[in-house]
């Protein structure tokens, strides 16, 4: 689905809801015109906090910008939350020579064999993005202060790590709210969505996902996984033989996207 126009931002349905409101006030309008215009207002203000390609709080890049070439880019949250799992991915991904991008917890870092891995992910040359400290359930809750200190610390955990500042930000669970929005307007950061959500976390079974997964595929995806499903290492292999048999490539996120990936390196 594509972005809402540029226009339609949460500010504007806030004020047109609220301009319609006093116009029933002032006509007197009957009590279901105030929940008709309660609900649509509801409605669209939903689809926009939950659908982060919408572009509704905040503008999110999902797609690739050149759609004339057969590429995709593979993307992975919750990074290092299983350091095993994430070592077995980090396998298949080196077996076929496929670049991905991890968008790692803060607090998931903290260990001897979590740093090992996250290195390892930069060494291999696979993109390191950020994905909160906590990756809280109330993370849409925090406020604008709060987003730009998870931010900021998972920030400062990559970079004394790996020696690089992500500039790549994708938030918990896709949600995005004002406060993310201004809380991004200061960090600079850019926010990365998705073409293709794989539902890994429900389809646990690797035959299902390859279904799912093959039928929704095209060009320009950015696509994403969990690194840490127990079962994924059986599924990528199947997918990676899948997209090679179907004329693909798999490129880095900031060449699908052309963005930089970090801060201070060289534009793609």
């Amino acid at each position: 689905m594509g972005p809402f126009p540029k226009y339609l931002r949460f500010n504007t349905v806030l004020l047109g809801v609220l301009s319609l409101f006093g116009i029933a006030a002032f006509l007197n309008f009957a009590w279901w015109v105030y929940l008709i215009i309660f609900l649509t207002g509801f409605t669209i203000a939903y689809f926009g906090t939950t659908q982060i390609a919408s572009n509704f709080h905040l503008p999110a890049y999902c797609q690739a910008v050149d759609l004339s070439k057969k590429e995709i880019a593979i993307t992975f949250d919750d990074g290092v939350l299983n350091p095993v799992q994430s070592n077995l991915v980090l396998d298949i991904l080196q077996q076929y020579q496929v670049p991905a991008t991890f968008f790692c917890i803060g607090k998931n870092l903290s260990s001897e064999e979590q740093i090992d891995v996250l290195k390892r992910m930069d060494a291999e040359g696979h993109l390191v993005g950020n994905h909160s400290f906590s990756h809280s359930n109330f993370f849409d809750f925090f406020s604008s202060k709060k987003v730009v200190q998870e931010i900021l610390d998972t920030d400062t955990i990559i970079e004394q790590h790996i020696g690089k500042k992500p500039l790549f930000f994708r938030p918990p669970y896709g949600i995005t709210t004002p406060n993310i929005a201004k809380a991004l307007g200061q960090v600079k950061h850019k926010t990365i969505g998705w073409t293709l959500r794989s539902l890994d976390t429900v389809i646990k079974d690797e035959q299902r996902l390859l279904i799912r997964v093959q039928k929704k595929l095209k060009k320009g995806d950015v696509i994403l996984f969990h690194d840490h499903l127990e079962f994924l290492p059986r599924f990528l292999p199947l997918f990676l033989e899948y997209l090679l048999k179907e004329g693909y490539t798999v490129v880095g996120l900031d060449q699908l996207l052309q963005l930089q990936a970090y801060q201070n390196k060289p534009s793609i």
